[in-house]
């Protein structure tokens, strides 16, 4: 009886996830980056959850200052690999980054306090990066789409039940 018990315990840790619980739940009340250009003083200290793509990475001697392209995040915190609102934030994070480990391209979710904002020049254009301090943050693997499960699309399927509004015609097969 103990080893089902202990083997249900090991099943079961298996499933915890590695990601903190702040990065899978966000703030009450979500601050845009936009928001925090607009207005750097009205929302310096307030939380957020910020992820996307990282664009660049500096080390001073006590931190390390991540810039990244936001991205919109899924349920879990997970960078989406795409969209979102595609604005730059910088992510200062305590200590030492290696910048191979923390390469351009990766996915980089954080969560902490918003510090100001630092303009940073993109090219010739100075451009407003609103400046996190990061309390939490994970680095996620290469995004992998879902497959489309191969009985999704079958050829054979032809659909015989007439619809009188449908914008296909009728039968339709794929």
């Amino acid at each position: 009886m103990r080893y089902l018990f202990a083997s249900l315990l090991l099943l079961l840790g298996g499933c915890a996830s590695d990601v903190p619980q702040s990065l899978r739940t966000g703030p009450a009340s979500p601050l845009s980056v936009a928001r925090v250009q607009a207005d750097p003083q009205g929302t310096r200290g307030r939380p957020v959850r910020w992820g996307g793509e990282i664009l660049s990475l500096s080390n001073a001697r006590d931190h390390t200052d991540v810039v990244v392209l936001r991205h919109g995040l899924f349920g879990n915190g997970e960078p989406r690999p795409e969209g979102g609102e595609a604005r730059r934030f910088v992510a200062r994070i305590r200590g030492f980054l290696d910048p191979a480990d923390y390469r351009p391209g990766q996915r980089l979710t954080v969560s902490g306090r918003v510090r100001g904002v630092r303009m940073i020049r993109v090219g010739d254009y100075p451009y407003p990066h609103p400046v996190v301090d990061v309390a939490e943050y994970h680095r996620w693997p290469p995004f992998v789409p879902v497959p489309e499960p191969p009985w999704h699309r079958d050829p054979f399927y032809c659909d015989p039940w007439p619809f009188p509004f449908s914008p296909y015609p009728r039968p339709f097969c794929w």
